[in-house]
């Protein structure tokens, strides 16, 4: 092929159907047939009707080229710019998806974008810098779309336009059977491309439509049956196809993986041990063009070479529903709830919090008898009234006082509640251990308490992981609540498939309205899942059609035998191509009554009618198929007489004369509106849930599932939701929880802890560039700690009491981040950390961290052998000393390359425990192997058995007696990596209840958190044993040190060179 850097995206020519107005178009064709019959003038052709997600909502702007050279320098600091998006840039629109109205952009990347070297338009979230939009609703959700598209689609983009520069390559250069998969872009991101992709056959489905079944060169890593447990290729991983067809012009259509076949299971096709096989669908399923493109190329239409991008560390349905609910917001002309307060269109002091709407009336008081301690007696209830709260500071000390006495709550959570309660707009800042989820579960029964006074609507929980969900539910199902309702299916814990909707569902009986609708919308998904041959029949053979319509031929006055007749003609049709009828016409009824009974409801009460109406149409199959004779195929006449390869021969006979391309968009056409009705059908399970989740007290989902039912849950009108970790939730996620019913928002989280993860470090709070984006701060974080100069910090509530730490490492907290931070009696009472002087100690070093050859796996993170081995020793020490489980114990880290290192040293000492995001991403990386990857979740071994290792952002909310953390960075440089992190730093310093033990360089650590060292060191005073954590030894030391470190009682230790340290 010619000069590269002519290749262009690609343009697909027009269908070559009949343009139909979609008015035009009958939207009662069910099962082929209209219930109008022949008194209907709309169209029932397969005709091509306008599509608004087929290429007219492109820009129309020069394209962009394919270069070799590297997409972006890695020396510039700022991959976007804010020179304004569309037409609205100075040098006018960068690629066909720049549109100014972020409801017209594509969520996934078109190709021409994908050739787009021009940098992204992103706004900063500042209201004072400039934008295209004035303050408010529309500019809020403006800007964390396009941020929060980028985060997610430029690692994407970055992949499919270094696959494109692979593919341009490989076109020219010679076939090799064993290649390596693995991929990385000059940017650092990882992908996989496999080669030689073969279209196999196209698979109608009655959810997704049109699915492709491809094959490919499998590297020799994963042949055999080696591609199973890898992570590759997984059920619903979004990948992209990328090909190169003789034009120049390249195309990319993204795809989700619905089945895969390791080469072992492809054998008997290919004879080999060297092909494997996925079944996609499309990713967008509206898109009609892509389809056609795709029909094209396997069937020989569109020339082209492709090879498969696969995105392992793309989560498609984790930003797609929530980028999706930000453009039906913007769409939408409902406000959010308390958008004066989150976006207000003119600058000044935030709008006072008020109590809830529905707390204003004059008799309102929540019910806090739930509350009460259990067994006593009380004469009163316990009522609180918000009105008088928020007037009366005296009346509020009160009710507080009452709160201590007559409930398990501290006086913390008492306070915090009272304050919840009274402002509709609520935030709580809870420091580890402090009991948030308590508080949570407090405030869950009061309101379901109080709801007989204003509304039976149920409540929403949301929280942004499955296993954080899981424990509020349990905690919730605990304390009474029974009526409730987890969407969802990605739970571990087997409880909750009792509380899941579709249980729910099973208990509702649906009224004969939603049987009705439900039966119709089937039927017309399973009408356009059949193919359209008849479509040539008709025009060519009419004769050949009767024989098969002709069974169709019924009570026209009854819609039951319209819709009977239907199926027998569509079935008659399959089984004679089949030859089924050939040996036994008996066989032909016996199948067709029992297709009848399975697919129509004939129940034991059904009247004469319907029974006649079945009787009559197997009658007249029997008839049409036994009594038709002739002799002329092509006349019509004789079909049922054909042998079996005679039918085969005028079947292909039939296909010959049809236009390849005019099918191909047929069968297009017949997607889109299969998609059509499956959305319908969708609708009207929709209406049913939403009847079925009316009637619960509580309604829990993670975020990603909030976005994704944010029609369904508008039906509702829910006033009440409560946030959990609401500090870990980007705010683009929290809006999709502010529906504009909503009436009372609670959010409960720590702002000083973990942050929600981003991709892109220019768009982070952590890099000096990404101050100005600030992706990663929470609404939670921006409401309490206001970055924008002016703005005030909302009124927020602050848990004070800890019960997790004992005070010798609570201290820590105290010395840097919560210096209000007090200890319980159940943190002071913590048993001491057998045969260890010291409950809190930090072990010094200098060996630097390890240099792994950069072409590996390992290079991408970071590992410190020297420190794997100190800390495998201190755990045996441990062990031995036979007061601990392994259960009592865990490692934490920063890095997957020493999660990965840790791994390898101790999978032959003993059960390991690893999360199952850490485990996905040490094989997504290349840092495990799969075989090493069988251990895992709790449900595989009895965790009494079992090490845990973790890295500190998989372990945020969870606790440990021990607490072992390897830092990891050790370097001349002064490269201090996640140390530099506070909120990273504070959760991996309070995990641990009876004892933390830091084995790290602290002359790097101390550089990394300059100020909250010295704040320690001022705060702990000269003579405190917590300087003992700076006393820093080196190697030729350490022998003396872990005498230190352990009890003269204790059994030798074993340290990392080999000799034992006599105790």
């Amino acid at each position: 092929m010619a000069n590269r850097t002519i290749i262009r995206a690609a343009k697909l020519q027009p269908s070559r159907l009949p343009q139909v107005p979609l008015t035009s178009v009958c939207e009662d064709f069910v099962d082929g047939f209209c219930r109008r019959g022949y008194e209907c003038t709309k169209s029932h052709d397969i005709c091509a009707t306008p599509n608004e997600n087929s290429g007219s909502s492109f820009l129309d702007c020069p394209p962009n080229l394919l270069s070799l050279d590297p997409r972006f320098s890695p020396r510039e600091s700022l991959p976007f710019d804010q020179d304004g998006p569309g037409q609205l840039s100075r040098y006018g629109a960068r690629h066909n998806n720049d549109h100014v109205n972020i409801q017209h952009i594509k969520i996934l990347p078109t190709t021409d974008e994908i050739l787009c070297r021009r940098k992204t338009y992103i706004p900063a979230k500042d209201p004072s810098t400039e934008h295209h939009l004035p303050c408010g609703q529309q500019r809020l959700l403006d800007v964390q779309f396009r941020q929060l598209r980028f985060d997610n689609v430029e690692p994407i983009i970055d992949s499919c336009y270094h696959a494109s520069q692979q593919l341009t390559q490989l076109i020219s250069s010679p076939h090799i059977l064993d290649y390596d998969d693995r991929m990385n872009t000059p940017k650092g991101v990882r992908y996989s491309l496999f080669r030689d992709i073969v279209f196999e056959e196209q698979i109608m489905s009655f959810k997704v439509g049109v699915t492709f079944r491809i094959s490919f060169a499998c590297p020799k890593a994963l042949r055999g049956l080696r591609l199973g447990p890898s992570k590759h290729l997984e059920e619903g991983m979004l990948v992209a196809l990328v090909g190169l067809d003789d034009a120049e012009t390249l195309s990319t259509t993204f795809m989700v993986i619905e089945q895969r076949q390791t080469t072992f299971a492809m054998k008997p096709r290919t004879g080999n041990d060297l092909r494997a096989s996925v079944v996609l669908s499309l990713a967008d399923t509206s898109d009609t063009d892509a389809v056609r493109r795709l029909l094209y190329s396997s069937k020989g239409i569109r020339q082209e070479r492709s090879v498969l991008v696969e995105l392992p560390n793309v989560l498609y349905v984790g930003f797609y529903w929530t980028l999706r609910d930000l453009q039906n917001k913007s769409a939408s002309n409902k406000d959010l709830a308390f958008i004066t307060s989150i976006a207000p269109s003119t600058a000044g002091p935030s709008p006072e919090i008020l109590v809830p709407e529905y707390a204003t009336v004059d008799d309102f008081a929540f019910q806090l008898n739930s509350l009460r301690k259990k067994g006593d007696v009380y004469a009163n209830p316990l009522t609180l009234r918000p009105r008088d709260l928020v007037s009366d500071n005296e009346a509020k000390t009160i009710a507080i006082d009452h709160l201590c006495q007559e409930t398990t709550l501290d006086r913390g959570q008492a306070t915090a509640l009272c304050e919840n309660l009274c402002r509709g707009f609520a935030f709580t800042q809870g420091p580890p251990g402090t009991g948030k989820t308590f508080l949570g579960v407090a405030l869950t029964k009061v309101l379901l308490e109080s709801r007989s006074h204003v509304s039976r609507r149920p409540i929403l929980v949301v929280c942004t992981t499955n296993h954080a969900l899981d424990s509020f539910l349990n905690d919730i199902r605990q304390a009474g609540v029974t009526k409730l309702v987890r969407l969802g299916g990605n739970s571990k814990e087997s409880w909750t498939k009792a509380f899941s909707l579709r249980a729910a569902a099973r208990q509702l009986k649906k009224t004969t309205l939603e049987r009705s609708r439900e039966s119709q919308a089937h039927r017309q998904v399973e009408g356009l899942t059949t193919e359209a041959v008849r479509e040539l029949l008709k025009s060519k053979y009419p004769a050949i059609l009767e024989r098969f319509t002709g069974l169709e031929r019924v009570d026209s006055s009854r819609l039951a035998d319209i819709r009977l007749a239907r199926k027998a003609g569509g079935f008659a049709f399959e089984f004679w191509g089949k030859g089924g009828d050939i040996n036994d016409l008996d066989r032909l009824l016996d199948k067709f009554s029992s297709m009848l009974g399975n697919q129509y409801e004939f129940k034991d009460d059904a009247d004469d009618g319907d029974l006649r109406t079945k009787h009559r149409v197997l009658d007249n199959v029997a008839l049409n198929a036994a009594n038709t004779a002739a002799s002329d195929p092509s006349s019509g006449c004789n079909v049922w007489k054909l042998s079996l390869k005679e039918r085969q021969r005028l079947l292909n006979k039939w296909k010959e004369e049809i236009d390849p391309q005019t099918i191909l968009d047929r069968t297009a056409e017949v997607h889109r509106r299969h998609q059509v009705a499956v959305s319908k059908r969708y609708e009207v399970h929709h209406d049913t849930d939403a009847r079925c989740l009316q009637d619960q007290d509580v309604i829990a989902m993670t975020m990603t599932a909030c976005a994704m039912n944010s029609s369904m849950l508008n039906q509702l009108n829910i006033q009440t939701v409560i946030c959990e970790e609401a500090a870990e939730v980007m705010e683009a996620q929290t809006l999709c929880t502010l529906f504009p019913s909503i009436k009372h928002a609670i959010f409960i989280g720590d702002p000083l802890q973990l942050r929600p993860q981003v991709n892109e470090p220019a768009l982070s709070l952590e890099t000096t560039i990404g101050a100005s984006y600030r992706l990663d701060e929470s609404l939670m974080e921006r409401m309490m700690v206001p970055s924008t100069p002016g703005v005030r910090p909302i009124a927020s509530s602050r848990l004070d009491l800890q019960r997790r730490m004992h005070p010798d490492i609570a201290d820590l907290m105290r010395a840097t981040l919560y210096p209000f931070l007090q200890d319980h009696e159940v943190a002071r009472s913590r048993e001491p950390v057998a045969g260890m002087l010291d409950r809190v100690w930090w072990l010094d070093h200098g060996m630097p961290e390890d240099t792994p050859d950069p072409g590996s796996s390992m290079a991408k993170s970071f590992s410190n052998a020297f420190e794997v081995e100190m800390v495998v020793g201190l755990v045996e020490y441990l062990i031995n000393s036979n007061e601990y489980d392994y259960r009592d114990i865990t490692i934490l880290t920063p890095y997957n390359g020493q999660l990965a290192a840790f791994t390898h040293r101790l999978n032959g000492t003993c059960s390991l425990w690893l999360s199952e995001k850490d485990r996905e991403s040490l094989l997504l990386e290349g840092l495990l192997e799969p075989e090493e990857a069988s251990f895992g979740g709790k449900a595989d071994i009895n965790v009494a058995s079992m090490l845990r290792l973790a890295t500190i952002d998989n372990f945020q909310g969870e606790e440990s007696k021990i607490v072992i953390l390897s830092t990891v960075r050790s370097n001349f440089e002064g490269r201090v990596g996640f140390l530099k992190t506070p909120n990273r730093i504070n959760v991996g310093c309070s995990r641990a209840k009876n004892g933390f033990y830091i084995v790290g360089t602290m002359r790097l650590a101390v550089t990394g958190v300059q100020k909250s060292a010295a704040s320690l060191v001022k705060t702990a005073g000269p003579n405190s044993p917590l300087l003992r954590y700076f006393a820093g030894t080196w190697l030729y030391g350490l022998a003396e040190e872990l005498k230190k470190m352990t009890r003269s009682s204790a059994k030798p230790f074993w340290s990392p060179s080999g000799w034992i340290v006599d105790i």
